[in-house]
């Protein structure tokens, strides 16, 4: 049933609803009223200037903005580029041809937007001009997401000037959350915002420093930057941009190395034996855990009762590293018939095991090693699928961590790692730690990112993490709760 005017308003304050909440209600209306009517107005926008910039400055225009607008990073332009929804609107309002209009020799100073208005502004619907209007001014910033209306908007605080401003944004407000960060560029009719351009993801806020660090730059030259002059620092965001997207969606192979900060290069070195139980006695004390006993227990034996395949890992006391660790892996050894393979993860413990069954088993014959980078092993790994051993295993674990008792231990771990973190140093705050970064108000901020992308990240890992040792953490540091 419909709430009359005079009736009591259903948020249970006690007041006439035409006093509470239907005030609440109608400036929104008002908004939502306005928002429509501009979406309706630049319906098909992008067409009509897509067909312009080809007309006015000719088909090879969007391919030279492309490569500004990656940087010249040799990137093929494509209509199915994730970059689309950022680069189509730089190209219309902010991308200024810096070539002479064929057959004239006259510069091109202004954008496809401002030309575009030149030419046909009086015919345009007055709401599509100023629309676009706002757009040829708007500039390109980073804006934290302050708090979200689901559905709605967002409140948006620019991170380079402070500004605040509502944006309504249907779709990408669904799954925006606060704390999370949008580069794109706001248009403004009246008292409505519309996201104009953005990136196709939100950026997390630990991503926050080079986004700080040009801040510093901008207001050392003006206090707050102006729109001109952040159109002028436009390519340094587009830098930015194009970092944060590469570390994101195309993180380089990372450098592994082992336990012993050896460099990972898998090897498997082969050698032709005497027999299995030559080799097995010349090598079963590389397993310094196990007896002899033990590691038949897992033996193959042919019909006459004689050994004939074999497995065991090579150890070794202690590790550098990890001080609480009794041995280290250092290889895989197996057995079967009169050929023994090693498989080990560096050249230095490939050239250990040589030196050790040169000593141990000098009958043995090299014969080959079969070497294969990290990507190589994964691709390979990823090629065979999951084997049956490694699948047991893995629900084994998974059982083992949904106990409540493993659930519990592992949360005080993560608790007790969150609790000592505020007296690490750390790189991305110079070498400070967070409680000495947090004295200044630059400092405060970068702490307060690194603290919400921890909370934002939390949810989506598979190792549980108490929300109260986040609100423990703010509350340490006099940082605010996050809003909704």
């Amino acid at each position: 049933m419909k709430t009359g005017s005079n009736d009591p308003c259903p948020c249970g304050s006690g007041k006439k609803y035409k006093q509470c909440c239907l005030q609440a209600q109608q400036p929104q209306q008002v908004e939502d009223l306005l928002w429509h009517q501009i979406r309706r107005a630049i319906s098909g926008l992008p067409e009509k200037l897509l067909k312009f910039s080809q007309n006015h400055w000719g088909s090879d225009a969007i391919l030279e903005a492309w490569g500004d607008f990656t940087l010249w990073r040799e990137e093929e332009f494509s209509p199915d580029t994730p970059h689309m929804q950022l680069f189509m609107p730089w190209f219309f309002f902010n991308w200024h041809p810096d070539y002479s209009t064929p057959g004239t020799g006259t510069p091109r100073k202004k954008t496809t937007g401002e030309a575009f208005l030149g030419k046909h502004g009086r015919q345009l619907d007055p709401l599509l001009k100023r629309y676009i209007e706002q757009c040829c001014v708007a500039p390109f910033s980073f804006f934290d997401i302050v708090s979200v209306r689901p559905g709605g908007g967002f409140l948006l605080r620019d991170i380079l000037t402070g500004e605040e401003c509502y944006a309504t944004e249907h779709s990408a407000s669904v799954h925006a959350e606060a704390g999370q960060i949008v580069f794109g560029k706001l248009a403004k009719v009246d008292h409505v915002a519309i996201l104009e351009a953005s990136a196709a993801f939100f950026i997390p806020p630990g991503e926050k420093f080079a986004i700080l660090e040009l801040r510093k730059e901008l207001l050392e030259l003006e206090n707050p930057p102006s729109p001109a002059l952040l159109g002028k620092y436009e390519h340094e965001m587009l830098e930015i941009y194009q970092v944060v997207y590469d570390r994101l969606f195309n993180p380089p192979m990372p450098s592994l190395r082992n336990t012993d900060g050896d460099t990972t290069v898998f090897q498997k070195l082969v050698y032709d034996i005497p027999s299995p139980q030559a080799a097995f006695t010349a090598l079963r004390q590389l397993c310094i855990d196990s007896t002899e006993g033990e590691l038949l227990q897992d033996a193959e034996f042919n019909a006459t009762g004689e050994l004939h395949r074999i497995e065991f890992p090579w150890l070794k006391k202690g590790n550098a590293k990890h001080k609480s660790w009794d041995n280290t892996i250092l290889g895989q050894i197996r057995i079967k018939g009169r050929q023994l393979t090693v498989e080990v993860n560096s050249d230095k413990r490939a050239q250990q095991f040589q030196k050790q069954i040169k000593k141990l088993l000098p009958e043995a014959r090299y014969k080959t090693s079969v070497i294969e980078s990290p990507q190589a092993k994964l691709k390979h790994m990823q090629g065979q699928g999951e084997s049956a051993q490694a699948r047991q295993r893995r629900e084994e674990q998974e059982e083992l961590n949904n106990r409540p008792e493993v659930q519990e231990k592992i949360m005080e771990l993560m608790r007790e790692h969150y609790r000592q973190w505020p007296h690490e140093k750390l790189p991305a705050l110079d070498g400070k730690t967070p409680l000495q970064a947090a004295k200044t108000k630059s400092g405060q901020e970068k702490v307060e990112a690194l603290l919400r992308d921890f909370e934002l990240r939390a949810p989506h890992t598979n190792l549980p993490v108490d929300p109260a040792i986040f609100a423990e953490l703010r509350e340490r540091f006099g940082l605010n709760k996050p809003e909704k």
